[in-house]
């Protein structure tokens, strides 16, 4: 007989101990944990309250998520970096600034808050006080912030060519379809982190490849398997909702296979992304980069030995220190690479 997923089974009593518990246990005891939580709803008003500009301007910050733009202008400045052409000259550097600014501030801004809107509902449960989920902006506000990213992200897509415009849509189609329905790519559990993935790391990627030199097999084999690892990072992102995706039963990996499995498979996949990239590099004759690789993935190995003891409280914490070097693993594979 087929066993269901951990959120479609019957609900034990919350367990003690959660991070030993097996990973069907473990899956149940944070759902029995989510269901105890308070049933918020997402009260948006379509008028803007009366409030001083700065507080406005920092609440729509806030559905931006500036910290979120790190990893996509990492990605972008990779491509560049990997494609050779980047010049130091006034075009060029403009170029450069200017694909940054869409990539982080224009495309992933407008993408967070999108992803703010259709997952208010989540957020009640998981982060009530975000400025969307607490009802603190307003319809109209959220939609001027969306609309005005997106404007500007596509003037700026069309002044670096045709096919930054190109990948420009195909971002802005991702991130719509991730969390608004009919598609709502995050209610499937494999499909969800692999869009985020590719959004993060090889839309920004090939975007600058094409500004800088042309997009090449190099650019799309390199850019495709760190994408791959992509799909651990976003596993580990998952962590931090787990509540919220039990409690609106959304299949996220964590709530499907138990915190701890999905906490193995997220460094399995990240780690075998690294070791490919590896290989790629060994077999064009890089020995220095691989050899430099293995020195940038021994201690994330160090980092995930404790993350996977206890994955519910460190998800946050390995993502905080093991990622950085999965980085700049991401810019050594591009520099020697170009």
């Amino acid at each position: 007989m087929k066993r269901k997923p951990a959120y479609l089974r019957p609900l034990p009593r919350e367990s003690a101990s959660a991070e030993t518990s097996p990973p069907e246990s473990d899956s149940n005891a944070v759902y029995s944990s989510a269901q105890a939580l308070p049933n918020l709803k997402s009260e948006v008003s379509n008028t803007a309250p009366n409030r001083d500009w700065r507080t406005e301007l920092k609440l729509c910050l806030t559905i931006i998520k500036p910290i979120t733009w790190v990893p996509v202008v990492w990605s972008f400045w990779c491509g560049a970096v990997m494609a050779g052409g980047l010049s130091w000259t006034l075009e060029g550097l403009t170029k450069l600034l200017v694909g940054l600014i869409l990539a982080g501030p224009l495309l992933c801004g407008m993408a967070q808050a999108i992803n703010d809107w259709f997952d208010r509902e989540v957020d009640a449960v998981n982060e009530p006080w975000r400025p969307i989920a607490s009802g603190q902006l307003s319809v109209v506000r959220i939609y001027q912030v969306i609309g005005t990213l997106g404007f500007f992200g596509l003037m700026a897509a069309y002044y670096l060519g045709p096919v930054v415009m190109l990948l420009a849509f195909f971002g802005i189609f991702m991130a719509h379809n991730y969390s608004a329905p009919p598609l709502r790519l995050k209610r499937f559990t494999w499909i969800g982190p692999l869009s985020s993935a590719s959004s993060y790391i090889l839309v920004p990627w090939l975007a600058a490849a094409s500004v800088f030199g042309g997009i090449t097999w190099r650019a799309m084999a390199i850019s495709g398997l760190y994408t791959l690892g992509g799909i651990g990072i976003m596993i580990l992102n998952d962590f931090k909702s787990i509540r919220g995706d039990y409690q609106l039963k959304l299949p996220s990996v964590p709530v499907v296979y138990g915190t701890r499995t999905a906490s193995r498979l997220a460094c399995a996949i990240m780690d075998l992304s690294q070791l490919t990239v590896g290989g790629l590099l060994l077999m064009e004759g890089r020995p220095v980069a691989v050899a430099i690789l293995a020195l940038l993935l021994f201690p994330q190995l160090l980092l995930q030995h404790r993350f996977i003891e206890k994955p519910l409280s460190r998800a946050i914490w390995y993502n905080a220190r093991g990622q950085n070097f999965l980085v700049l693993g991401m810019l050594v594979a591009a520099w020697v690479t170009f």
